[in-house]
């Protein structure tokens, strides 16, 4: 005959094994103090590494675009120089054109807005990137505004000398000159403007990443001045390794797209 068990003391029995049933349990989980330290480690590992990759993904995100517009004019400037020297080795004489009155234009002219130091007032925009996380945010549009200015007058300078010079007949010299104001306005937004601003500011962005994930350098905090200035600098110089670069992608470009479009009207109209 079993005997019976009263139901409370049966319930008295479960929660007492359930007790020791979660005890093991935790006790079995809960690491020892060399276990946690070593579950720390590897967590510490852990955010490292995709610390890491984040940092890496950063850096190739800003710096993919500029690499490709610095790396293809490069090549593209290295032929020019390579054809230039063709042209030395062989004795090719200058090339000219006449202007209205039949006299020759040399096309090798010294043109101050390309070909000397007033070229640069084109890259003040690049200077106010390089000094943005330096100054107040109005310095960067007031770069802006610099080199547009300098944008208009090169145009303008182009226009003018069309007008006064061109090989165009009179009835069409008022479209040609402007197709070439045009020209140089397009052509010196891209290469003064859009390409080494936007390279400038990935160059000083890429900087400021690396400073800050290195703990040196925190946009949150006020960082020292030679710490706040190594960005600035960084921007700075890189300005006149992207100059040349940058103009013959941008000249290229031009070759390729408006140019090709442009030139055919631009030579049934020369005299």
């Amino acid at each position: 005959m079993m005997m019976r068990i009263p139901q409370k003391s049966l319930a008295a029995v479960l929660v007492l094994l359930s007790c020791c049933c979660l005890t093991t349990t935790s006790a079995f989980l809960s690491p020892g103090p060399s276990t946690s330290n070593n579950m720390l480690k590897s967590s510490s590992s852990s955010s490292l590494l995709a610390f890491d990759v984040a940092l890496a993904e950063t850096i190739a995100s800003a710096a993919a675009l500029p690499a490709v517009f610095v790396g293809v004019g490069t090549y593209l400037l290295n032929n020019e120089s390579d054809e230039e020297k063709d042209e030395a080795l062989f004795g090719v004489e200058a090339e000219t054109r006449n202007d209205r009155e039949g006299e020759d234009i040399d096309t090798t002219e010294v043109d101050i807005y390309r070909d000397t130091l007033l070229r640069y007032a084109g890259y003040a925009n690049e200077v106010g990137e390089a000094f943005a996380p330096i100054v107040a945010p109005i310095f960067v549009p007031a770069s802006y505004a610099v080199a547009i200015t300098y944008v208009f007058a090169d145009t303008i300078d182009k226009t003018r000398k069309v007008l006064d010079n061109g090989p165009y007949e009179e009835r069409k010299l008022t479209t040609c000159a402007a197709i070439e104001g045009l020209d140089a306005l397009i052509w010196q937004l891209a290469a003064s403007v859009a390409l080494p601003g936007y390279t400038i500011h990935q160059v000083v962005l890429i900087a400021v990443a690396i400073l800050t994930a290195s703990g040196v350098y925190d946009n949150g905090a006020e960082p020292s001045g030679i710490i706040s200035a190594i960005p600035t600098a960084i921007g700075l110089g890189t300005i006149p390794l992207i100059v040349k670069p940058l103009d013959e992608l941008a000249e290229v470009g031009m070759e390729v797209t408006f140019r090709k479009i442009s030139a055919p009207y631009l030579e049934s109209c020369e005299i």
